[in-house]
């Protein structure tokens, strides 16, 4: 297992991990824990199915080989209400597992899987991403599809929109992509809401209206843009930053950052195909993982003292 870069981690993350072997338990210890997750572990499955609902975990890690149940029949015993719909499931791979058996354990209701080699680096990159996508599930279960002070589109509204949006573009073979939008510095609490009204009168208004946009958080707006790749995205974000430092009353919304990613079909499911074979929860990872990686990116930005970066999706 390789050594990654030790990042502080901005909050504890607590991970259900079950298996029956100690040396795969040590090695993701060893890597997890410096980075702020925090391991209840057990060793089958029955306990799992026990346990879980009193760990409340955030993760849940599934080592093949436990002594009373396959990684696919845990994932989807899991899935099926013993942990909440938006806990991501991983699954450990190990060498002598095929593309089947992957394909399995995704279909249980397996997030990603966990491969051989082990690399701690990408270990917890993908770990992160998956607690941000959860993050992002959880604040799409709203009841409400729009935010009533600035008119525009919630987390919920963003999704349900990125599904219509995602099916045309597939049809018409035309681009989409997303971008996350906000100060360069973070706002004080008591600012955000001045924020929020300059940023919808700005940014919800200075777009096309075959566009969408709508809160990712409370400072943070995203936008989907139909028809255009990132470089047409990029342009639109210098359009956008060009309005907000020429106006007076921008406050604190200037200097801009963005984050850009473009939704290929990796990030978004087709809502006119009727797909059987997918995980209920597929469509809104696949869609929420986009969005993820936009705000990434921003947060790239924003780490490297502002401007533009266009997700690696690589």
């Amino acid at each position: 297992m390789s050594n990654g870069t030790s990042t502080t981690p901005a909050e504890t993350a607590n991970v259900m991990l079950v298996s029956a072997h100690d040396w795969f338990t040590s090695a993701l210890q060893a890597v997890l824990e410096p980075e702020g997750f925090v391991f209840t572990r057990v060793r089958s499955a029955r306990v799992a199915l026990r346990d879980a609902p009193q760990v409340n975990p955030d993760i849940v890690i599934i080592d093949e080989g436990l002594p009373d149940m396959d990684a696919p029949g845990l994932a989807s015993s899991l899935s099926a209400g013993a942990i909440k719909s938006s806990v991501p499931i991983l699954v450990y791979s190990p060498n002598f597992w095929n593309e089947s058996a992957q394909a399995a354990a995704m279909r249980a209701g397996a997030w990603d899987i966990i491969k051989e080699p082990i690399r701690s680096n990408l270990v917890v990159a993908k770990l992160r991403r998956l607690l941000e996508i959860k993050q992002l599930i959880e604040a799409t279960e709203e009841g409400s599809l729009s935010d009533m002070a600035t008119g525009l589109f919630n987390l919920a509204g963003m999704m349900r929109m990125l599904r219509v949006m995602g099916g045309a573009s597939r049809r018409h073979g035309t681009s989409l992509s997303c971008v996350v939008l906000g100060p360069t510095a973070m706002p004080s609490a008591d600012s955000v809401g001045a924020l929020r009204e300059s940023a919808a009168r700005l940014w919800g208004q200075g777009i096309r209206e075959s566009d969408v946009c709508g809160w990712i958080d409370d400072s943070e707006l995203g936008i989907i843009t139909f028809g255009t790749d990132a470089a047409g995205v990029t342009s639109l974000v210098r359009r956008l930053t060009e309005r907000t430092e020429a106006d007076p009353a921008a406050g604190d919304l200037a200097p801009v950052s963005a984050g850009i990613v473009e939704l290929t079909d990796r990030f978004v499911e087709d809502s006119d195909i009727e797909a059987p074979r997918v995980a209920p929860m597929a469509t809104r990872i696949a869609g929420l993982s986009g969005i993820a990686a936009a705000r990434n990116a921003l947060r790239e930005a924003r780490e490297a003292g502002g401007g533009i970066r266009i997700a690696d999706i690589s």
